[in-house]
């Protein structure tokens, strides 16, 4: 049967893995996080340059109908 001695020792080796593996979740997390906000940004410019191209041809037509009348 092992002495405390022993745990005690068998605990301290686990120390430097646990470290690497919350050092390991920590840059992951931040590589997640960095990719996010480059996907944000480029649906974001394709968005705009979409809402660009398309332009007022769309507004105007709205312009152009006549108004509803009273029986909407």
């Amino acid at each position: 049967m092992p002495s405390s001695v022993d745990n005690s020792q068998t605990a301290q080796d686990f120390w430097p893995s646990i470290v690497r593996i919350i050092i390991l979740e920590v840059v992951l997390l931040i590589a997640l996080s960095a990719a996010f906000i480059c996907y944000l940004n480029w649906s974001s410019e394709a968005a705009v340059s979409e809402f660009m191209t398309s332009g007022s041809p769309s507004l105007q037509a709205v312009k152009d109908r006549p108004p509803c009348g009273g029986s909407a």
